[in-house]
């Protein structure tokens, strides 16, 4: 942060960048949202389809989570971009790809068809693969957001460590599921 120091009272302080709390919100909001949530709501229902339909409420309940706390970071994101001039294309394309996947994936599941349809393995087709991508292009958006912001390393090393918990209790749940099939 920049410091300004007045030499005539000879008092200091601490001078943020312009809109830094706007830009900061914007990156945790999507962070949380898309960048966390989404991923743990997909684990759930990946790996605990074995609960019964508590997994579908859980999941459902963490996705909805996820994109609503997410589309808040991509409003705060377009507000930010009509505050400073910054090219920030790439960023905010991606940025718009993944709220019209999660659009989506919503869209979908208003269209799920019921257990046992003809069109059932087509609609989890669709859905798991858009869900793949959504969460690829929100996690390396995150990523290249902290890039743009100049936010530093340890705000990549924290989305980092969290996005590597994540995708560790995965590999370990998928290893756990693998040995279930083996043993069927």
């Amino acid at each position: 942060m920049p410091v300004a120091f007045d030499y005539t009272s000879g008092q200091g302080n601490e001078n943020s960048a312009p809109y830094s709390d706007l830009r900061r919100t914007h990156g945790i909001l999507n962070a949380v949202g898309w960048g966390a949530l989404i991923p743990i709501g997909a684990m759930i229902a990946r790996y605990f389809k074995h609960k019964e339909s508590y997994w579908l409420y859980a999941h459902a309940s963490i996705q909805l989570s996820g994109f609503v706390i997410g589309f808040a970071g991509i409003i705060t994101g377009l507000a930010l971009n009509d505050r400073i001039d910054i090219n920030v294309a790439k960023h905010k394309a991606i940025g718009l790809v993944v709220i019209t996947l999660g659009c989506l994936q919503i869209m979908a599941l208003l269209i799920r068809p019921k257990k046992g349809s003809e069109v059932k393995k087509y609609w989890n087709w669709y859905h798991h693969n858009v869900g793949r991508v959504l969460i690829i292009l929100a996690a390396f958006n995150v990523f290249y957001g902290v890039y743009l912001a100049g936010g530093g390393s340890e705000w990549n090393v924290t989305y980092g460590v969290v996005l590597g918990i994540i995708v560790t209790i995965a590999l370990s749940l998928e290893l756990r599921l693998l040995d279930k099939e083996e043993d069927c």
